[in-house]
């Protein structure tokens, strides 16, 4: 997601634009994992492997929504209150 140099301005479009890519990347992982082979997930070294990288991935994931659950929520509260 884009970040905030001192001169750059998030703009709505730009805002929108990375909840897409975003999106989109969620969409990509979804798929690449449903088109994991059979024969590779009865492989228990390999399902281990996946299972370690898709925990990786939910706890990744988990950080960023409690952040913008408590960071990004609590800004816009604090500037809607003004």
């Amino acid at each position: 997601m884009a970040t905030i140099s001192n001169g750059s301005r998030l703009t709505s479009a730009k805002f929108l634009n990375d909840h897409y890519q975003t999106l989109e990347s969620l969409r990509d992982l979804y798929a690449a994992i449903e088109a994991i082979p059979i024969l590779a997930a009865s492989d228990p070294a390999t399902m281990k492997h996946v299972f370690d990288n898709l925990a990786d991935v939910r706890a990744t994931v988990a950080k960023l929504a409690q952040h913008f659950r408590t960071q990004v929520c609590t800004e816009e509260k604090i500037s809607n209150s003004f």
